[in-house]
């Protein structure tokens, strides 16, 4: 069944160039979300031209996956290009994501669709090809949307009067990968949560897609058109099989468990049996989130990506806990472990309490967390009263010395 379904399509895209009456057309790809892979969780937008003799389908989202790519995406130097495929390829492609994909030929005049091939041509040139990407404002659903308007003219989209913010669209499309929407949330700062303008909406390619079919075009006399001349379904979901995932543990049950085990210290704490376990969960607890805190530090106030500065997850996950980490790693009892204790405790303790008036939002797996934290510091804290003033307990009258 699939076979036929891609055997349908490839004639299609091959028979694209007559259809269109040997002259030339333009028509915008979407390709709806995908769990196929971390970055087809966003879905896709391209442009396909035909001509009497080609068909060719123009993506700007073609990366490089080098040595240094992960530094480079942390750090905000992510490059990107404009590349060419086949409508071969672009079918295979729909295939593997298994995402509803639909194509929508432009109602362009001739001149119009002249300008947009030109200047599709001029920037698959190599020096032209390579951009800098911006996950919100520069990426291959902005770039299209960009080029049509500056070839086409005047593009008028309805109002959707817009309410959510980046953070809102992000959980929408991660809904199905926990892991990866509470990783963004940790990335993301406050800017991330300010409500999306109309015209910045169309950085998903759905959210694209949407705006075009409802979008007109004015020409010099006035008058007006509908952007859309036609819209096909290129590919419907098949039923796929039920797989275990790579995460069994949603990131809740994760963060619920962090917290029993941090309880469990301070049972341990108070009680002041099994000092070992409070200080080697403690040391792993704070290494593991001390770690997180430098990411989290590098991205606020060194990387170029959108949204991450200021970050108030600073406040619970901050390079501090190293420091914190290599106190109880040691089982340090001096004032400078006190003072470090109190400080990381204190960071922690005001997240909580400032969480309703911060102005970034915040999620459930992220107060088990600063919970844990909370509990895991005055843990080691009530350990380190009891041996400060165990010194000082009174002596049995068995203890004293003897007289002579």
């Amino acid at each position: 069944m699939v076979k036929h379904r891609v055997l349908l399509w490839l004639l299609l895209f091959l028979s694209l160039p007559f259809v269109a009456n040997a002259k030339t057309t333009v028509y915008l790809l979407t390709t709806y979300p995908s769990d196929r892979e971390v970055y087809t969780v966003w879905g896709h937008t391209a442009l396909m031209v035909t001509t009497d003799s080609t068909s060719v389908v123009y993506n700007y989202g073609v990366f490089e996956f080098s040595d240094d790519f992960i530094y480079k995406f942390v750090s905000g130097q992510t490059d990107y290009c404009l590349d060419t495929d086949s409508p071969q390829t672009v079918a295979n492609e729909l295939v593997w994501k298994n995402s509803y994909a639909y194509l929508h030929e432009l109602d362009l005049t001739v001149a119009e669709a002249e300008r947009v091939h030109a200047a599709l041509l001029l920037n698959a040139k190599p020096e032209n090809k390579v951009y800098r990407y911006k996950f919100f404002s520069d990426n291959c659903a902005t770039r299209p949307r960009e080029l049509l308007e500056r070839c086409i003219g005047e593009v008028k989209y309805m109002p959707i009067g817009n309410t959510e913010s980046y953070r809102d669209k992000v959980h929408v499309l991660c809904a199905s990968i926990p892991w990866l929407r509470v990783g963004i949330d940790l990335c993301l700062g406050s800017g991330a949560d300010e409500v999306i303008p109309d015209a910045m909406v169309t950085f998903l390619p759905v959210e694209l897609m949407k705006q075009v079919e409802s979008a007109t075009v004015a020409d010099s006399s006035g008058a007006t058109r509908p952007l859309v001349k036609s819209k096909l379904e290129m590919w419907h979901p098949q039923p796929k099989k039920i797989v275990a995932g790579d995460f069994p543990v949603s990131p809740v049950k994760a963060g619920v468990l962090l917290l029993f085990l941090a309880l469990l210290s301070f049972l341990f704490a108070w009680r002041n049996i099994c000092v070992a376990y409070v200080r080697a969960f403690g040391a792993f607890l704070f290494f593991a989130f001390g770690l997180t805190g430098m990411l989290i530090f590098f991205l606020t106030f060194f990387s170029t990506h959108e949204c991450t500065f200021p970050n108030f997850n600073l406040m619970w996950t901050n390079p501090l806990h190293l420091v914190v980490a290599g106190v109880l790693a040691v089982g340090a009892r001096n004032r400078f472990a006190k003072a470090v204790l109190s400080v990381d405790l204190l960071l922690c303790v005001g997240y909580m309490l400032l969480i309703a008036m911060l102005p970034q939002s915040t999620c459930v797996e992220f107060i088990l967390c600063s919970l844990s934290l909370i509990i895991s510091c005055l843990s080691y804290l009530v350990v380190y009263k009891k041996s400060f003033f165990a010194k000082f307990d009174k002596k049995t009258l068995q203890d004293k010395q003897r007289i002579k």
